[in-house]
């Protein structure tokens, strides 16, 4: 190591320079600085499923690419490395460095983040709208939501404005002894493509046409613009979650604030919660108990059952059509997440992470807390006690699942040849112990 400081930028689920404190202030002293990816993270294994699948990490490549070349314009470099501990070794031996780099929530993103703390290091948790804050995680979002809106409207807590700066041209060119690899070529379609451009320009789109409209159609599930998905960009940075409020009160001021346009902010604190929790419980959420320290529910791992309901066999046309919606795109519907869900706990009575992880895989805007804590609500080991159960038939009918049915399943839609509900009482009584 030498006395020629260099500050080390490592970015994971913010690839984007607009608000983005790691970045900002890795600049502020005007030292040198580089930047990473680790590619390591994209790797591995859970539960047989891929840790990261090809639709999600295409737009994670697409999403750097023009993160690079932002950055390569004003002669800072980004480099994707293979292993992020080798990498600042070899930097560690000839610079004084100094890591940057945004807190995540999830086990193994904590244990990545031990490689970094083992250097200098600077860490910002960055990852909500609102400031993060202890929150009591036996209690429900609607507690969490009016704690929330009553602190804003008392001006007890406020939304930060996003973070915005001008980067300078950095001026000496650095030399470095690491490889800057290549990223793989995919060939899968995306339904929106991956960068920061792309995720402004769709927020833009969407609030300027749609605001409005949101409400009435977040449910439905078939048609493009239904919901905003917003969510692709913020699962891995492409803008942040104060950026999308700070464009939804604009649209809001340039017309007028309504249900719909309300809804979207409701579906921000979500987000927030499931991260507040996620990051309250010590990642709690991805056992099978959950949150549920003192209860455990004998959920199967039925090798056909599973197998089944991944090739979109179970026989029930909504939930096969969602099946294959989500295996052929990267996505599928809120509406039909919590169909799956429900159908695969309560229906089948199947071990809720194995079907987390299969949604981990190849759902686009995958975030691990939205996702496990949805799967866990779902599976009664979350923050709702109150037992649901949908019926997949009535909402397919509700939500106007007969297109969506035809368009993926390539048939008109039949009714089941079995009791499903019958599937579902017994799954009640047997793994939930509930008679009522």
């Amino acid at each position: 190591m030498n006395n020629e400081k260099l500050n080390i930028v490592v970015f994971r689920n913010n690839l984007r320079i607009d608000d983005n404190y790691a970045l900002f202030n890795a600049l502020e002293n005007k030292e040198n600085v580089l930047c990473l990816y680790p590619l390591e993270i994209l790797e591995g294994t859970n539960l047989g499923f891929k840790r990261c699948g090809n639709f999600r990490k295409k737009l994670i490549f697409q999403a750097i690419t023009q993160l690079k070349e932002s950055l390569n314009e004003k002669n800072i470099p980004f480099y994707c490395v293979k292993d992020i501990s080798s990498s600042l070794k070899a930097l560690f031996s000839d610079y004084s460095i100094k890591i940057f780099y945004e807190k995540e929530v999830g086990t193994q993103e904590l244990q990545f983040e031990q490689k970094l703390e083992n250097f200098h290091y600077e860490s910002f948790y960055k990852q909500t709208m609102i400031e993060a804050f202890d929150i009591d995680v036996s209690k429900s979002f609607s507690n969490f939501r009016n704690k929330v809106e009553k602190a804003l409207k008392t001006n007890k807590m406020q939304i930060q404005n996003p973070l915005e700066f001008e980067i300078q041209e950095q001026k000496e060119t650095l030399n470095l002894k690491i490889d800057d690899e290549k990223l793989e070529v995919l060939s899968e379609n995306l339904i929106l493509n991956g960068g920061e451009k792309e995720a402004f320009k769709r927020v833009d789109e969407y609030l300027s046409k749609y605001i409005h409209k949101y409400f009435d159609t977040r449910s439905l599930v078939d048609g493009f613009d239904n919901s905003t998905k917003f969510s692709i960009y913020l699962s891995i940075g492409c803008i942040s979650a104060r950026r999308v409020y700070q464009k939804l009160k604009e649209y809001e001021s340039r017309s007028y604030e309504s249900k719909s346009s309300y809804w979207i902010f409701f579906e921000l604190l979500w987000r927030d919660y499931f991260h507040l929790i996620m990051k309250q419980s010590s990642n709690k959420l991805f056992l099978k108990t959950g949150l549920m320290e003192n209860e455990s529910y004998d959920f199967s791992t039925n090798k056909q059952k599973l197998q089944e309901f991944f090739d979109a066999k179970t026989g029930i046309d909504i939930i096969d059509a969602g099946v294959v919606e989500l295996k052929t795109t990267g996505w599928v519907s809120n509406r039909l997440r919590q169909l799956l869900a429900s159908y695969f706990v309560k229906n089948l009575g199947l071990d809720f992470r194995y079907g987390a992880a299969f949604f981990q895989e190849y759902l686009l805007d995958f975030s691990c807390a939205s996702n496990y804590g949805n799967w866990a609500y779902q599976a009664g080991v979350g923050n709702d006690k109150k037992y649901r159960v949908f019926d997949p038939v009535k909402q397919s009918k509700v939500y106007k699942g007969k297109v969506y049915i035809k368009n993926f399943l390539n048939k008109e839609e039949t009714l089941p040849s079995f009791d499903y509900a019958k599937m579902a009482l017994k799954v009640k009584e047997e793994i939930f112990k509930n008679k009522d």
